[in-house]
């Protein structure tokens, strides 16, 4: 019995498709790592390779990893520890998700004037820096020192200091000396305490409702694209934004930078050696 017919025998609850669909992907990593009465973790990875090298796309990259894991399991072979898996498995590819363009973040920034200094400061640090959610809400007081703000990335990668522009600075000199509490974390909520992560989806969606600009999915995020998109277009090279954004790899600014099909067809009608 092949390996493909072997598994699909020991996981009967899948739908007729996904069995086709397992089947060719469980033959397709035979054909290329060979026959053998057992698999080890190495062919896992040598496989990739030849995904990688074939052109696939980080997304299906990864759904055959997470197919081959279910393979390893159903027939107890070694897999990978949590965070091993964690490490290796490719990470798929980011779509093209709703973000601010640069009209829209100038408009909110006016708009957030008028708020306290804490969300001011927020939105000012999101709209220059591409900051995560994770890492506004878990900056300490003794992570600013004027100018710098050291990040804590939750994505697995070093602290990183960046600098802030002075209109930020003073918002957060303004805001930190109107705080009385003596809680550690630099944002807190009304309770004097860390604001917590719902509560920051709920304030970046009342202001981008506020604004008219809410598109379902959007969220602190969306600035992150938003910057890294408007530097892109103006003219920052994706190592340039690794550094600025804080990325382990120069890949992954890609992953950010939205384009509009519009945008595209303008761009490559320019310089289209057979359109003119």
């Amino acid at each position: 019995m092949s390996l493909a017919k072997s598994f699909l025998a020991k996981v009967p609850s899948l739908s007729d498709s996904t069995k086709r669909r397992y089947a060719e992907l469980i033959n397709h990593f035979v054909a290329h790592v060979g026959k053998k009465p057992r698999y080890q973790r190495e062919d896992v990875l040598i496989y990739l390779t030849v995904l990688a090298e074939n052109g696939a796309s980080r997304t299906y990259q990864a759904w055959c990893f997470t197919v081959l894991k279910t393979l390893f399991d159903v027939n107890a072979w070694q897999w990978w520890t949590r965070s091993e898996e964690r490490r290796l498995k490719p990470k798929p590819d980011e779509p093209n998700m709703p973000y601010l363009r640069l009209p829209e973040m100038q408009k909110i920034l006016e708009a957030v004037a008028s708020k306290s200094p804490m969300i001011h400061a927020m939105v000012r640090i999101a709209s220059t820096r591409p900051t995560r959610r994770i890492e506004l809400q878990s900056f300490n007081r003794d992570d600013y020192a004027r100018p710098y703000l050291r990040v804590k990335t939750k994505k697995g990668g070093e602290a990183n200091t960046i600098t802030l522009d002075e209109q930020t600075c003073n918002l957060l000199d303004e805001y930190l000396a109107g705080r009385k509490d003596e809680d550690q974390a630099l944002f807190v909520s009304r309770h004097d305490r860390r604001v917590t992560l719902p509560l920051l989806s709920f304030i970046v969606r009342q202001i981008l409702e506020e604004q008219g600009v809410y598109k379902r999915g959007m969220g602190w995020h969306s600035f992150r694209r938003g910057v890294t998109t408007a530097l892109h277009k103006a003219g920052a090279s994706e190592r340039y934004l690794q550094e600025y954004g804080g990325w382990r790899s120069p890949t992954m600014p890609h992953r950010y930078i939205q384009l509009e099909p519009s945008e595209v067809d303008e761009k490559i009608r320019r310089i289209h050696p057979l359109l003119h």
